[in-house]
């Protein structure tokens, strides 16, 4: 392999326009960190500015000396990393998943908050750019995986290239045709130090026992060149799944009707019922997209949702994951949540206590639910006013104030995909129609928002601030 082979097949892979802003996920292992250093060697020549993002999911004891080590080659390199940390184990309970899926949930909203903040700084969003390093062994073992497992042609045409993120961002994944040995050499080549997952040689995960085991037994009794032969079919099968898209979203022009702010997406099925079913697959799989459900695509759940579309029961109706159910009225499918029509409430035990204090004096302790602001830059736009704060839900004409400008209540609601019956329960502190803080609640989609909510920056506090505006929020119970 040539020494510049990677960097080679990056620029031809031209999945990253010069002048870019690129976040790297940077677990630093050989591959991300393959990743990066590519990229930084690129930076100068197409104009890169390059964030790179570390997860510490807490799930091994070695993982704070990891993240400290990815912080110190970021520094060798002149760059600066964003880590965060993340509670893998308690969203798994939570939402009865596995922790290793927990983990790729809070890593693509992480990644989809720091291109926000990137953003909101003024960078457009074709610019913005988040770089994953999945590789080509990856790609064999998806194809694998998802083949055991029972997926359709969909998923067996593998990891994309190219895909968008829920909150719209590009992500791109440029080694994806570049294998793990030779990611190994250019490690070595490069005199580079990546953290060793150690976990990656046992076999308590599937994937892991594919890996390790199912892929050098095919290697080694069937095809030495097998996981060449599953890229290429999962290239073949995404040629097809492509253009079958294409056909099928061009047949749901005018008979698609997706309404995020309900949730709720309705089919019309005049015409519909002739298509093939390969097109009519195709059309399932967008709508579960529509409704997040993509992950839980699968050969019984799609055929499922077809049998519904042709059947002849004008209100046959079909379970579907994460609560949603599908149901026909007369020539119209609808997808919607089991019990959208309830109304939750808010929680009537909590207050607020506001207070002001001296920022020397400012600790609040472990465990408090709180907001704090710098008191004389919201006395001068409210002077004497502190005794109007008032913690309520959300009432007509309410904004939240940005950075560039302000943002109505009910837009913000929309694009957090909270759902219509849980927006008269989420609390915010307000003072008239100004709102301070978005209290968090487990109604919307992203982790931060669910654990600490949305906060005016309005009255940030900075060097200069010298009084706080501290709100606790306590329970009366």
């Amino acid at each position: 392999m040539k020494k510049n082979n990677i960097i080679d097949r990056i620029i031809d892979n031209d999945l990253i326009p010069e002048g870019s802003v690129v976040i790297i996920g940077l677990s630093g292992g050989p591959d991300s960190l393959c990743l990066l250093h590519a990229l930084d060697r690129l930076s100068d020549s197409m104009y890169l500015t390059l964030l790179p993002v570390h997860i510490n999911h807490k799930l091994r004891p070695e993982a704070e000396a990891e993240a400290d080590n990815v912080s110190r080659i970021c520094d060798r390199m002149g760059l600066e990393c964003s880590v965060f940390e993340a509670d893998c184990e308690s969203l798994a309970k939570e939402m009865k998943i596995s922790t290793e899926e927990a983990g790729r949930i809070i890593r693509y909203e992480l990644f989809d908050e720091v291109a926000g903040q990137v953003e909101d700084q003024g960078i457009p969003v074709e610019k913005i750019f988040i770089a994953l390093a999945h590789n080509a062994d990856d790609q064999s073992e998806t194809v694998l995986f998802r083949l055991l497992r029972g997926t359709t042609n969909h998923g067996l045409s593998g990891i994309p290239a190219v895909r968008t993120s829920e909150a719209g961002y590009t992500i791109v994944r440029p080694l994806l045709n570049v294998t793990r040995a030779e990611i190994e050499e250019y490690i070595k080549e490069n005199k580079l130090h990546p953290n060793i997952d150690r976990s990656n040689d046992e076999n308590d995960y599937t994937r892991n026992r594919i890996r390790n085991e199912l892929i050098p037994y095919l290697e080694k009794n069937f095809n030495p060149n097998i996981k060449e032969v599953l890229r290429k079919y999962a290239a073949l099968s995404f040629m097809d799944d492509s253009l079958l898209t294409e056909i099928a979203m061009d047949e749901c022009e005018n008979k698609l009707n997706i309404d995020s702010d309900k949730n709720v997406v309705m089919l019309d099925l005049k015409g519909i019922k002739e298509d093939p079913p390969a097109v009519t697959g195709r059309i399932v799989n967008i709508i579960l997209q529509a409704l997040r459900l993509e992950q839980y695509s699968s050969y019984e759940l799609v055929t499922g949702l077809m049998s519904l579309i042709y059947s002849d029961n004008p209100s046959a109706r079909m379970d579907l994951p994460q609560g949603f159910i599908a149901y026909r009225e007369y020539e119209t499918l609808v997808f919607t949540e089991e019990n959208s029509e309830e109304i939750i409430k808010a929680d009537e035990s909590l207050r607020m206590i506001p207070q002001v204090m001296m920022k020397k004096d400012y600790d609040p302790p472990e465990d408090t639910i709180f907001a704090a602001f710098d008191f004389d830059s919201f006395n001068r736009e409210h002077p004497g006013k502190v005794g109007e704060i008032c913690l309520r839900t959300r009432r007509e004409g309410d904004y939240l104030p940005m950075k560039n400008g302000n943002k109505k209540i009910q837009d913000l609601f929309v694009d957090s995909k909270v759902k219509k019956s849980a927006r008269d329960s989420i609390l915010m502190v307000a003072i008239g129609s100004e709102i301070l803080w978005v209290l968090p609640s487990r109604y919307f989609a992203g982790r931060q928002e669910s654990e600490m909510g949305r906060f005016s920056p309005k009255y940030h506090i900075s060097d200069e601030t010298e009084r706080v505006l501290f709100i606790e929020i306590v329970d009366d119970i």
